[in-house]
């Protein structure tokens, strides 16, 4: 059985592939997209402390540049990804959301949340029978693993209204 949290090596067209959607993502957002850091240790742990204090006061238009400096310099940090899909999904920038939680989904297949989130975002775009899929797949997802429960249930009822709305 594969490790919860071990990361899953992708194909090297898929990195090049994601990361030129990542770059679109931070032009459509104002960032700095040619910059290429390469952050040291401290410099992530205070990044992500500031990011995060930023999404807890609510304020994630500022967590977006810290969120988007760890995204770009870690792309296959699971944490960084959520985080960062977050904030941008907040901002109302669902297609760009998608991308973020899409990889984080990569990194584990078995995230409830992560399918959960990619649903709220495609039934913002209208896309009503691919979010159908996404929840019905975190419900799924969520009745395999106790700690999504939560998630299992904010699923089933996001299904049922959709399902009340096509009566």
């Amino acid at each position: 059985m594969l490790d919860r949290d071990a990361h899953l090596p992708l194909h090297p067209a898929a990195s090049l592939d994601l990361q030129a959607q990542w770059l679109e993502t931070a032009r459509s957002l104002g960032l700095d997209a040619g910059a290429e850091p390469l952050l040291e240790p401290e410099m992530k742990s205070a990044l992500g402390a500031q990011m995060q204090a930023l999404m807890e006061a609510g304020d994630y238009a500022a967590a977006v540049e810290p969120g988007w400096l760890l995204v770009y310099d870690d792309p296959w940090n699971r944490d960084y990804a959520l985080d960062f899909a977050l904030c941008v999904q907040h901002l109302g920038e669902l297609e760009s959301a998608c991308r973020f939680y899409s990889t984080a989904l990569l990194l584990d297949a078995r995230d409830a949340y992560c399918l959960f989130r990619i649903g709220e975002c495609l039934q913002g775009l209208d896309q009503r029978e691919d979010a159908r899929a996404a929840f019905l797949g975190a419900l799924e997802l969520a009745r395999e693993d106790p700690a999504y429960a939560q998630v299992g249930h904010e699923a089933a009822q996001r299904l049922d209204a959709m399902n009340e709305e096509d009566t």
